[in-house]
C-alpha cells in the first residue's frame, strides 16, 4: 500500500506526517519539546546537532523554541532524526519521548543547589528559552562581561576623582593645610582604588583593607550589579533584597552579592496570587517544567493555580498556615483607650 501510494511505511502507521498533497515539496512538523529533550538527552549542543546533522545552528534554534510543531522539508527532517538516532515519531510528537533530566552534573559540576535557584534557573528558560544546560554554559561568558562592566565603571569613577582632585589643587593653592591632608588622602584612595582595579579585584578587597578600613562595607561589584539593575529600571526580572530576613526570597548572600528574586513577575503571573502555589515552587515541591503545557496559557489561571496547590506538601501547607495567621495577629488593631460613660479609663 506505501509503495502504491509514494509515501513511507511510517507515515501510514502515524509515526511520521503525511507529506504534502498540493504538489509541493513534501514537509514533515518537528515537535520542539520532544526534539529538546532528543538532543539534551544525548548531552549535546545546538552547534553539536548543527555538525552531525548539516541543519544550520539558528535553524535548529528556531525549531526547539518554537510555541508549536513547525513544518520543515523532508530532508531536513530526515537529517535531524538520523543524526539523533531516532525514529520519525518522536521527533514529530507522534509518539512521547520521556524527557531525561537535565542536571548540573551533565557538564562536569558537582553542585548541590536549594530548591529556589533551581527555580531561578526554570524562570529564566522558562521566559527567555535557553536549557538550564545552555544557561551553565553560557555563565562563565555573562559573568565575564559583567565582571568587565563593573571594573570599567570603577574606573570611570577612579578618573572622575582624579579630575576633581586636580581641580581642587588648583582652587586650593592657598587654603589651609588640612586642605592639603584632604586631598593627599584622596589621592592615595584613588591609587589603590586604580591598583586594584588593575589586578583586577573584583570584590574590591584590598581597597577596604589597605584605605578604606571598616568604613566600606559594600562589594564594588555588587554595587554594580545594583547599579545596572536600578538604571535598566526592571524591578520584577531582578530584584535585590537587602534585609535578608525576607522568608520568601530564600537566597543567602552569594559571593558579597546581596540575597535577590528573578523573574519575580512572571512567577506571580504562575501562580496568580497565591501563596500557596507559590510555596510549592519556591520550595521544590513542584517543577516548572512538570505543569502541563495547557495549563500554562493565561486562560488557564485558574487550573493552573488548583494544579500547583494540590501539589504542595503537608509541610508547605502548615507552614503557609502559621505565617498567614502571624499576619492576621500582626494586622489587628490596638486595643483602643477609649473611656466608659462614668469618664474612667477602661
Amino acid at each position: 500500500m506505501a509503495r502504491a501510494l509514494d509515501v513511507n511505511v511510517k507515515a501510514l502507521t502515524g509515526e511520521q506526517p503525511l507529506p504534502a498533497v498540493d504538489g509541493s515539496v513534501a514537509s514533515f512538523k518537528i515537535d520542539a519539546q520532544n526534539m529538546n529533550a532528543l538532543r539534551s538527552g544525548k548531552g549535546w549542543s545546538r552547534r553539536q546537532l548543527a555538525d552531525r546533522s548539516s541543519v544550520s545552528e539558528r535553524q535548529l534554534a528556531r525549531l526547539e523554541t518554537a510555541r508549536d510543531s513547525v513544518p520543515v522539508r523532508m530532508t531536513t527532517f530526515k537529517r535531524i532524526a538520523e543524526a539523533l538516532g531516532t525514529d520519525g515519531g518522536k521527533l514529530s510528537g507522534a509518539s512521547s519521548v520521556t524527557p531525561n533530566p537535565e542536571k548540573l552534573e551533565d557538564v562536569g559540576l558537582r553542585v548541590r543547589v536549594s530548591p529556589q535557584l533551581q527555580l531561578a534557573y526554570d524562570l529564566v528558560s522558562f521566559r527567555y528559552g535557553p536549557t538550564r544546560r545552555e544557561i551553565v554554559e553560557l555563565a562563565p561568558l555573562l559573568f565575564v562581561l559583567l565582571a568587565e562592566g563593573s571594573l570599567a565603571w570603577r574606573l570611570e569613577r577612579a578618573e572622575k576623582v582624579d579630575a576633581l582632585i586636580g581641580r581642587l589643587q588648583e582652587l586650593g593653592k592657598h587654603t589651609a593645610l588640612y586642605c592639603a591632608s584632604f586631598l593627599e588622602y584622596a589621592q592615595e584612595g584613588n591609587e589603590c582604588e586604580r591598583a586594584s582595579i588593575s589586578k583586577p579585584d573584583l570584590m574590591g578587597n584590598d581597597v577596604r583593607r589597605e584605605e578604606w578600613g571598616d568604613g566600606y562595607e559594600g562589594v564594588p561589584f555588587c554595587d554594580y550589579l545594583c547599579k545596572l539593575a536600578e538604571d535598566m529600571r526592571i524591578a520584577g526580572i531582578v530584584d535585590f533584597h537587602p534585609d535578608t530576613s525576607d522568608a520568601t526570597v530564600g537566597f543567602e548572600t552569594i559571593w558579597g552579592a546581596e540575597p535577590y528574586e528573578v523573574c519575580r513577575d512572571v512567577l506571580g503571573e504562575l501562580t496568580g496570587g497565591s501563596r500557596l502555589a507559590r510555596h510549592a515552587l519556591l520550595h521544590g515541591d513542584v517543577r516548572l517544567s512538570r505543569i502541563p503545557k495547557d495549563l500554562l496559557s493565561p486562560e488557564a489561571k485558574d487550573a493552573r493555580v488548583a494544579w500547583l496547590e494540590e501539589r504542595l506538601s503537608d509541610e508547605g501547607r502548615l507552614q503557609e498556615e502559621l505565617a498567614s495567621s502571624l499576619t492576621l495577629v500582626a494586622s489587628e488593631p490596638e486595643p483602643s483607650s477609649d473611656t466608659s460613660d462614668s469618664g474612667e479609663q477602661r
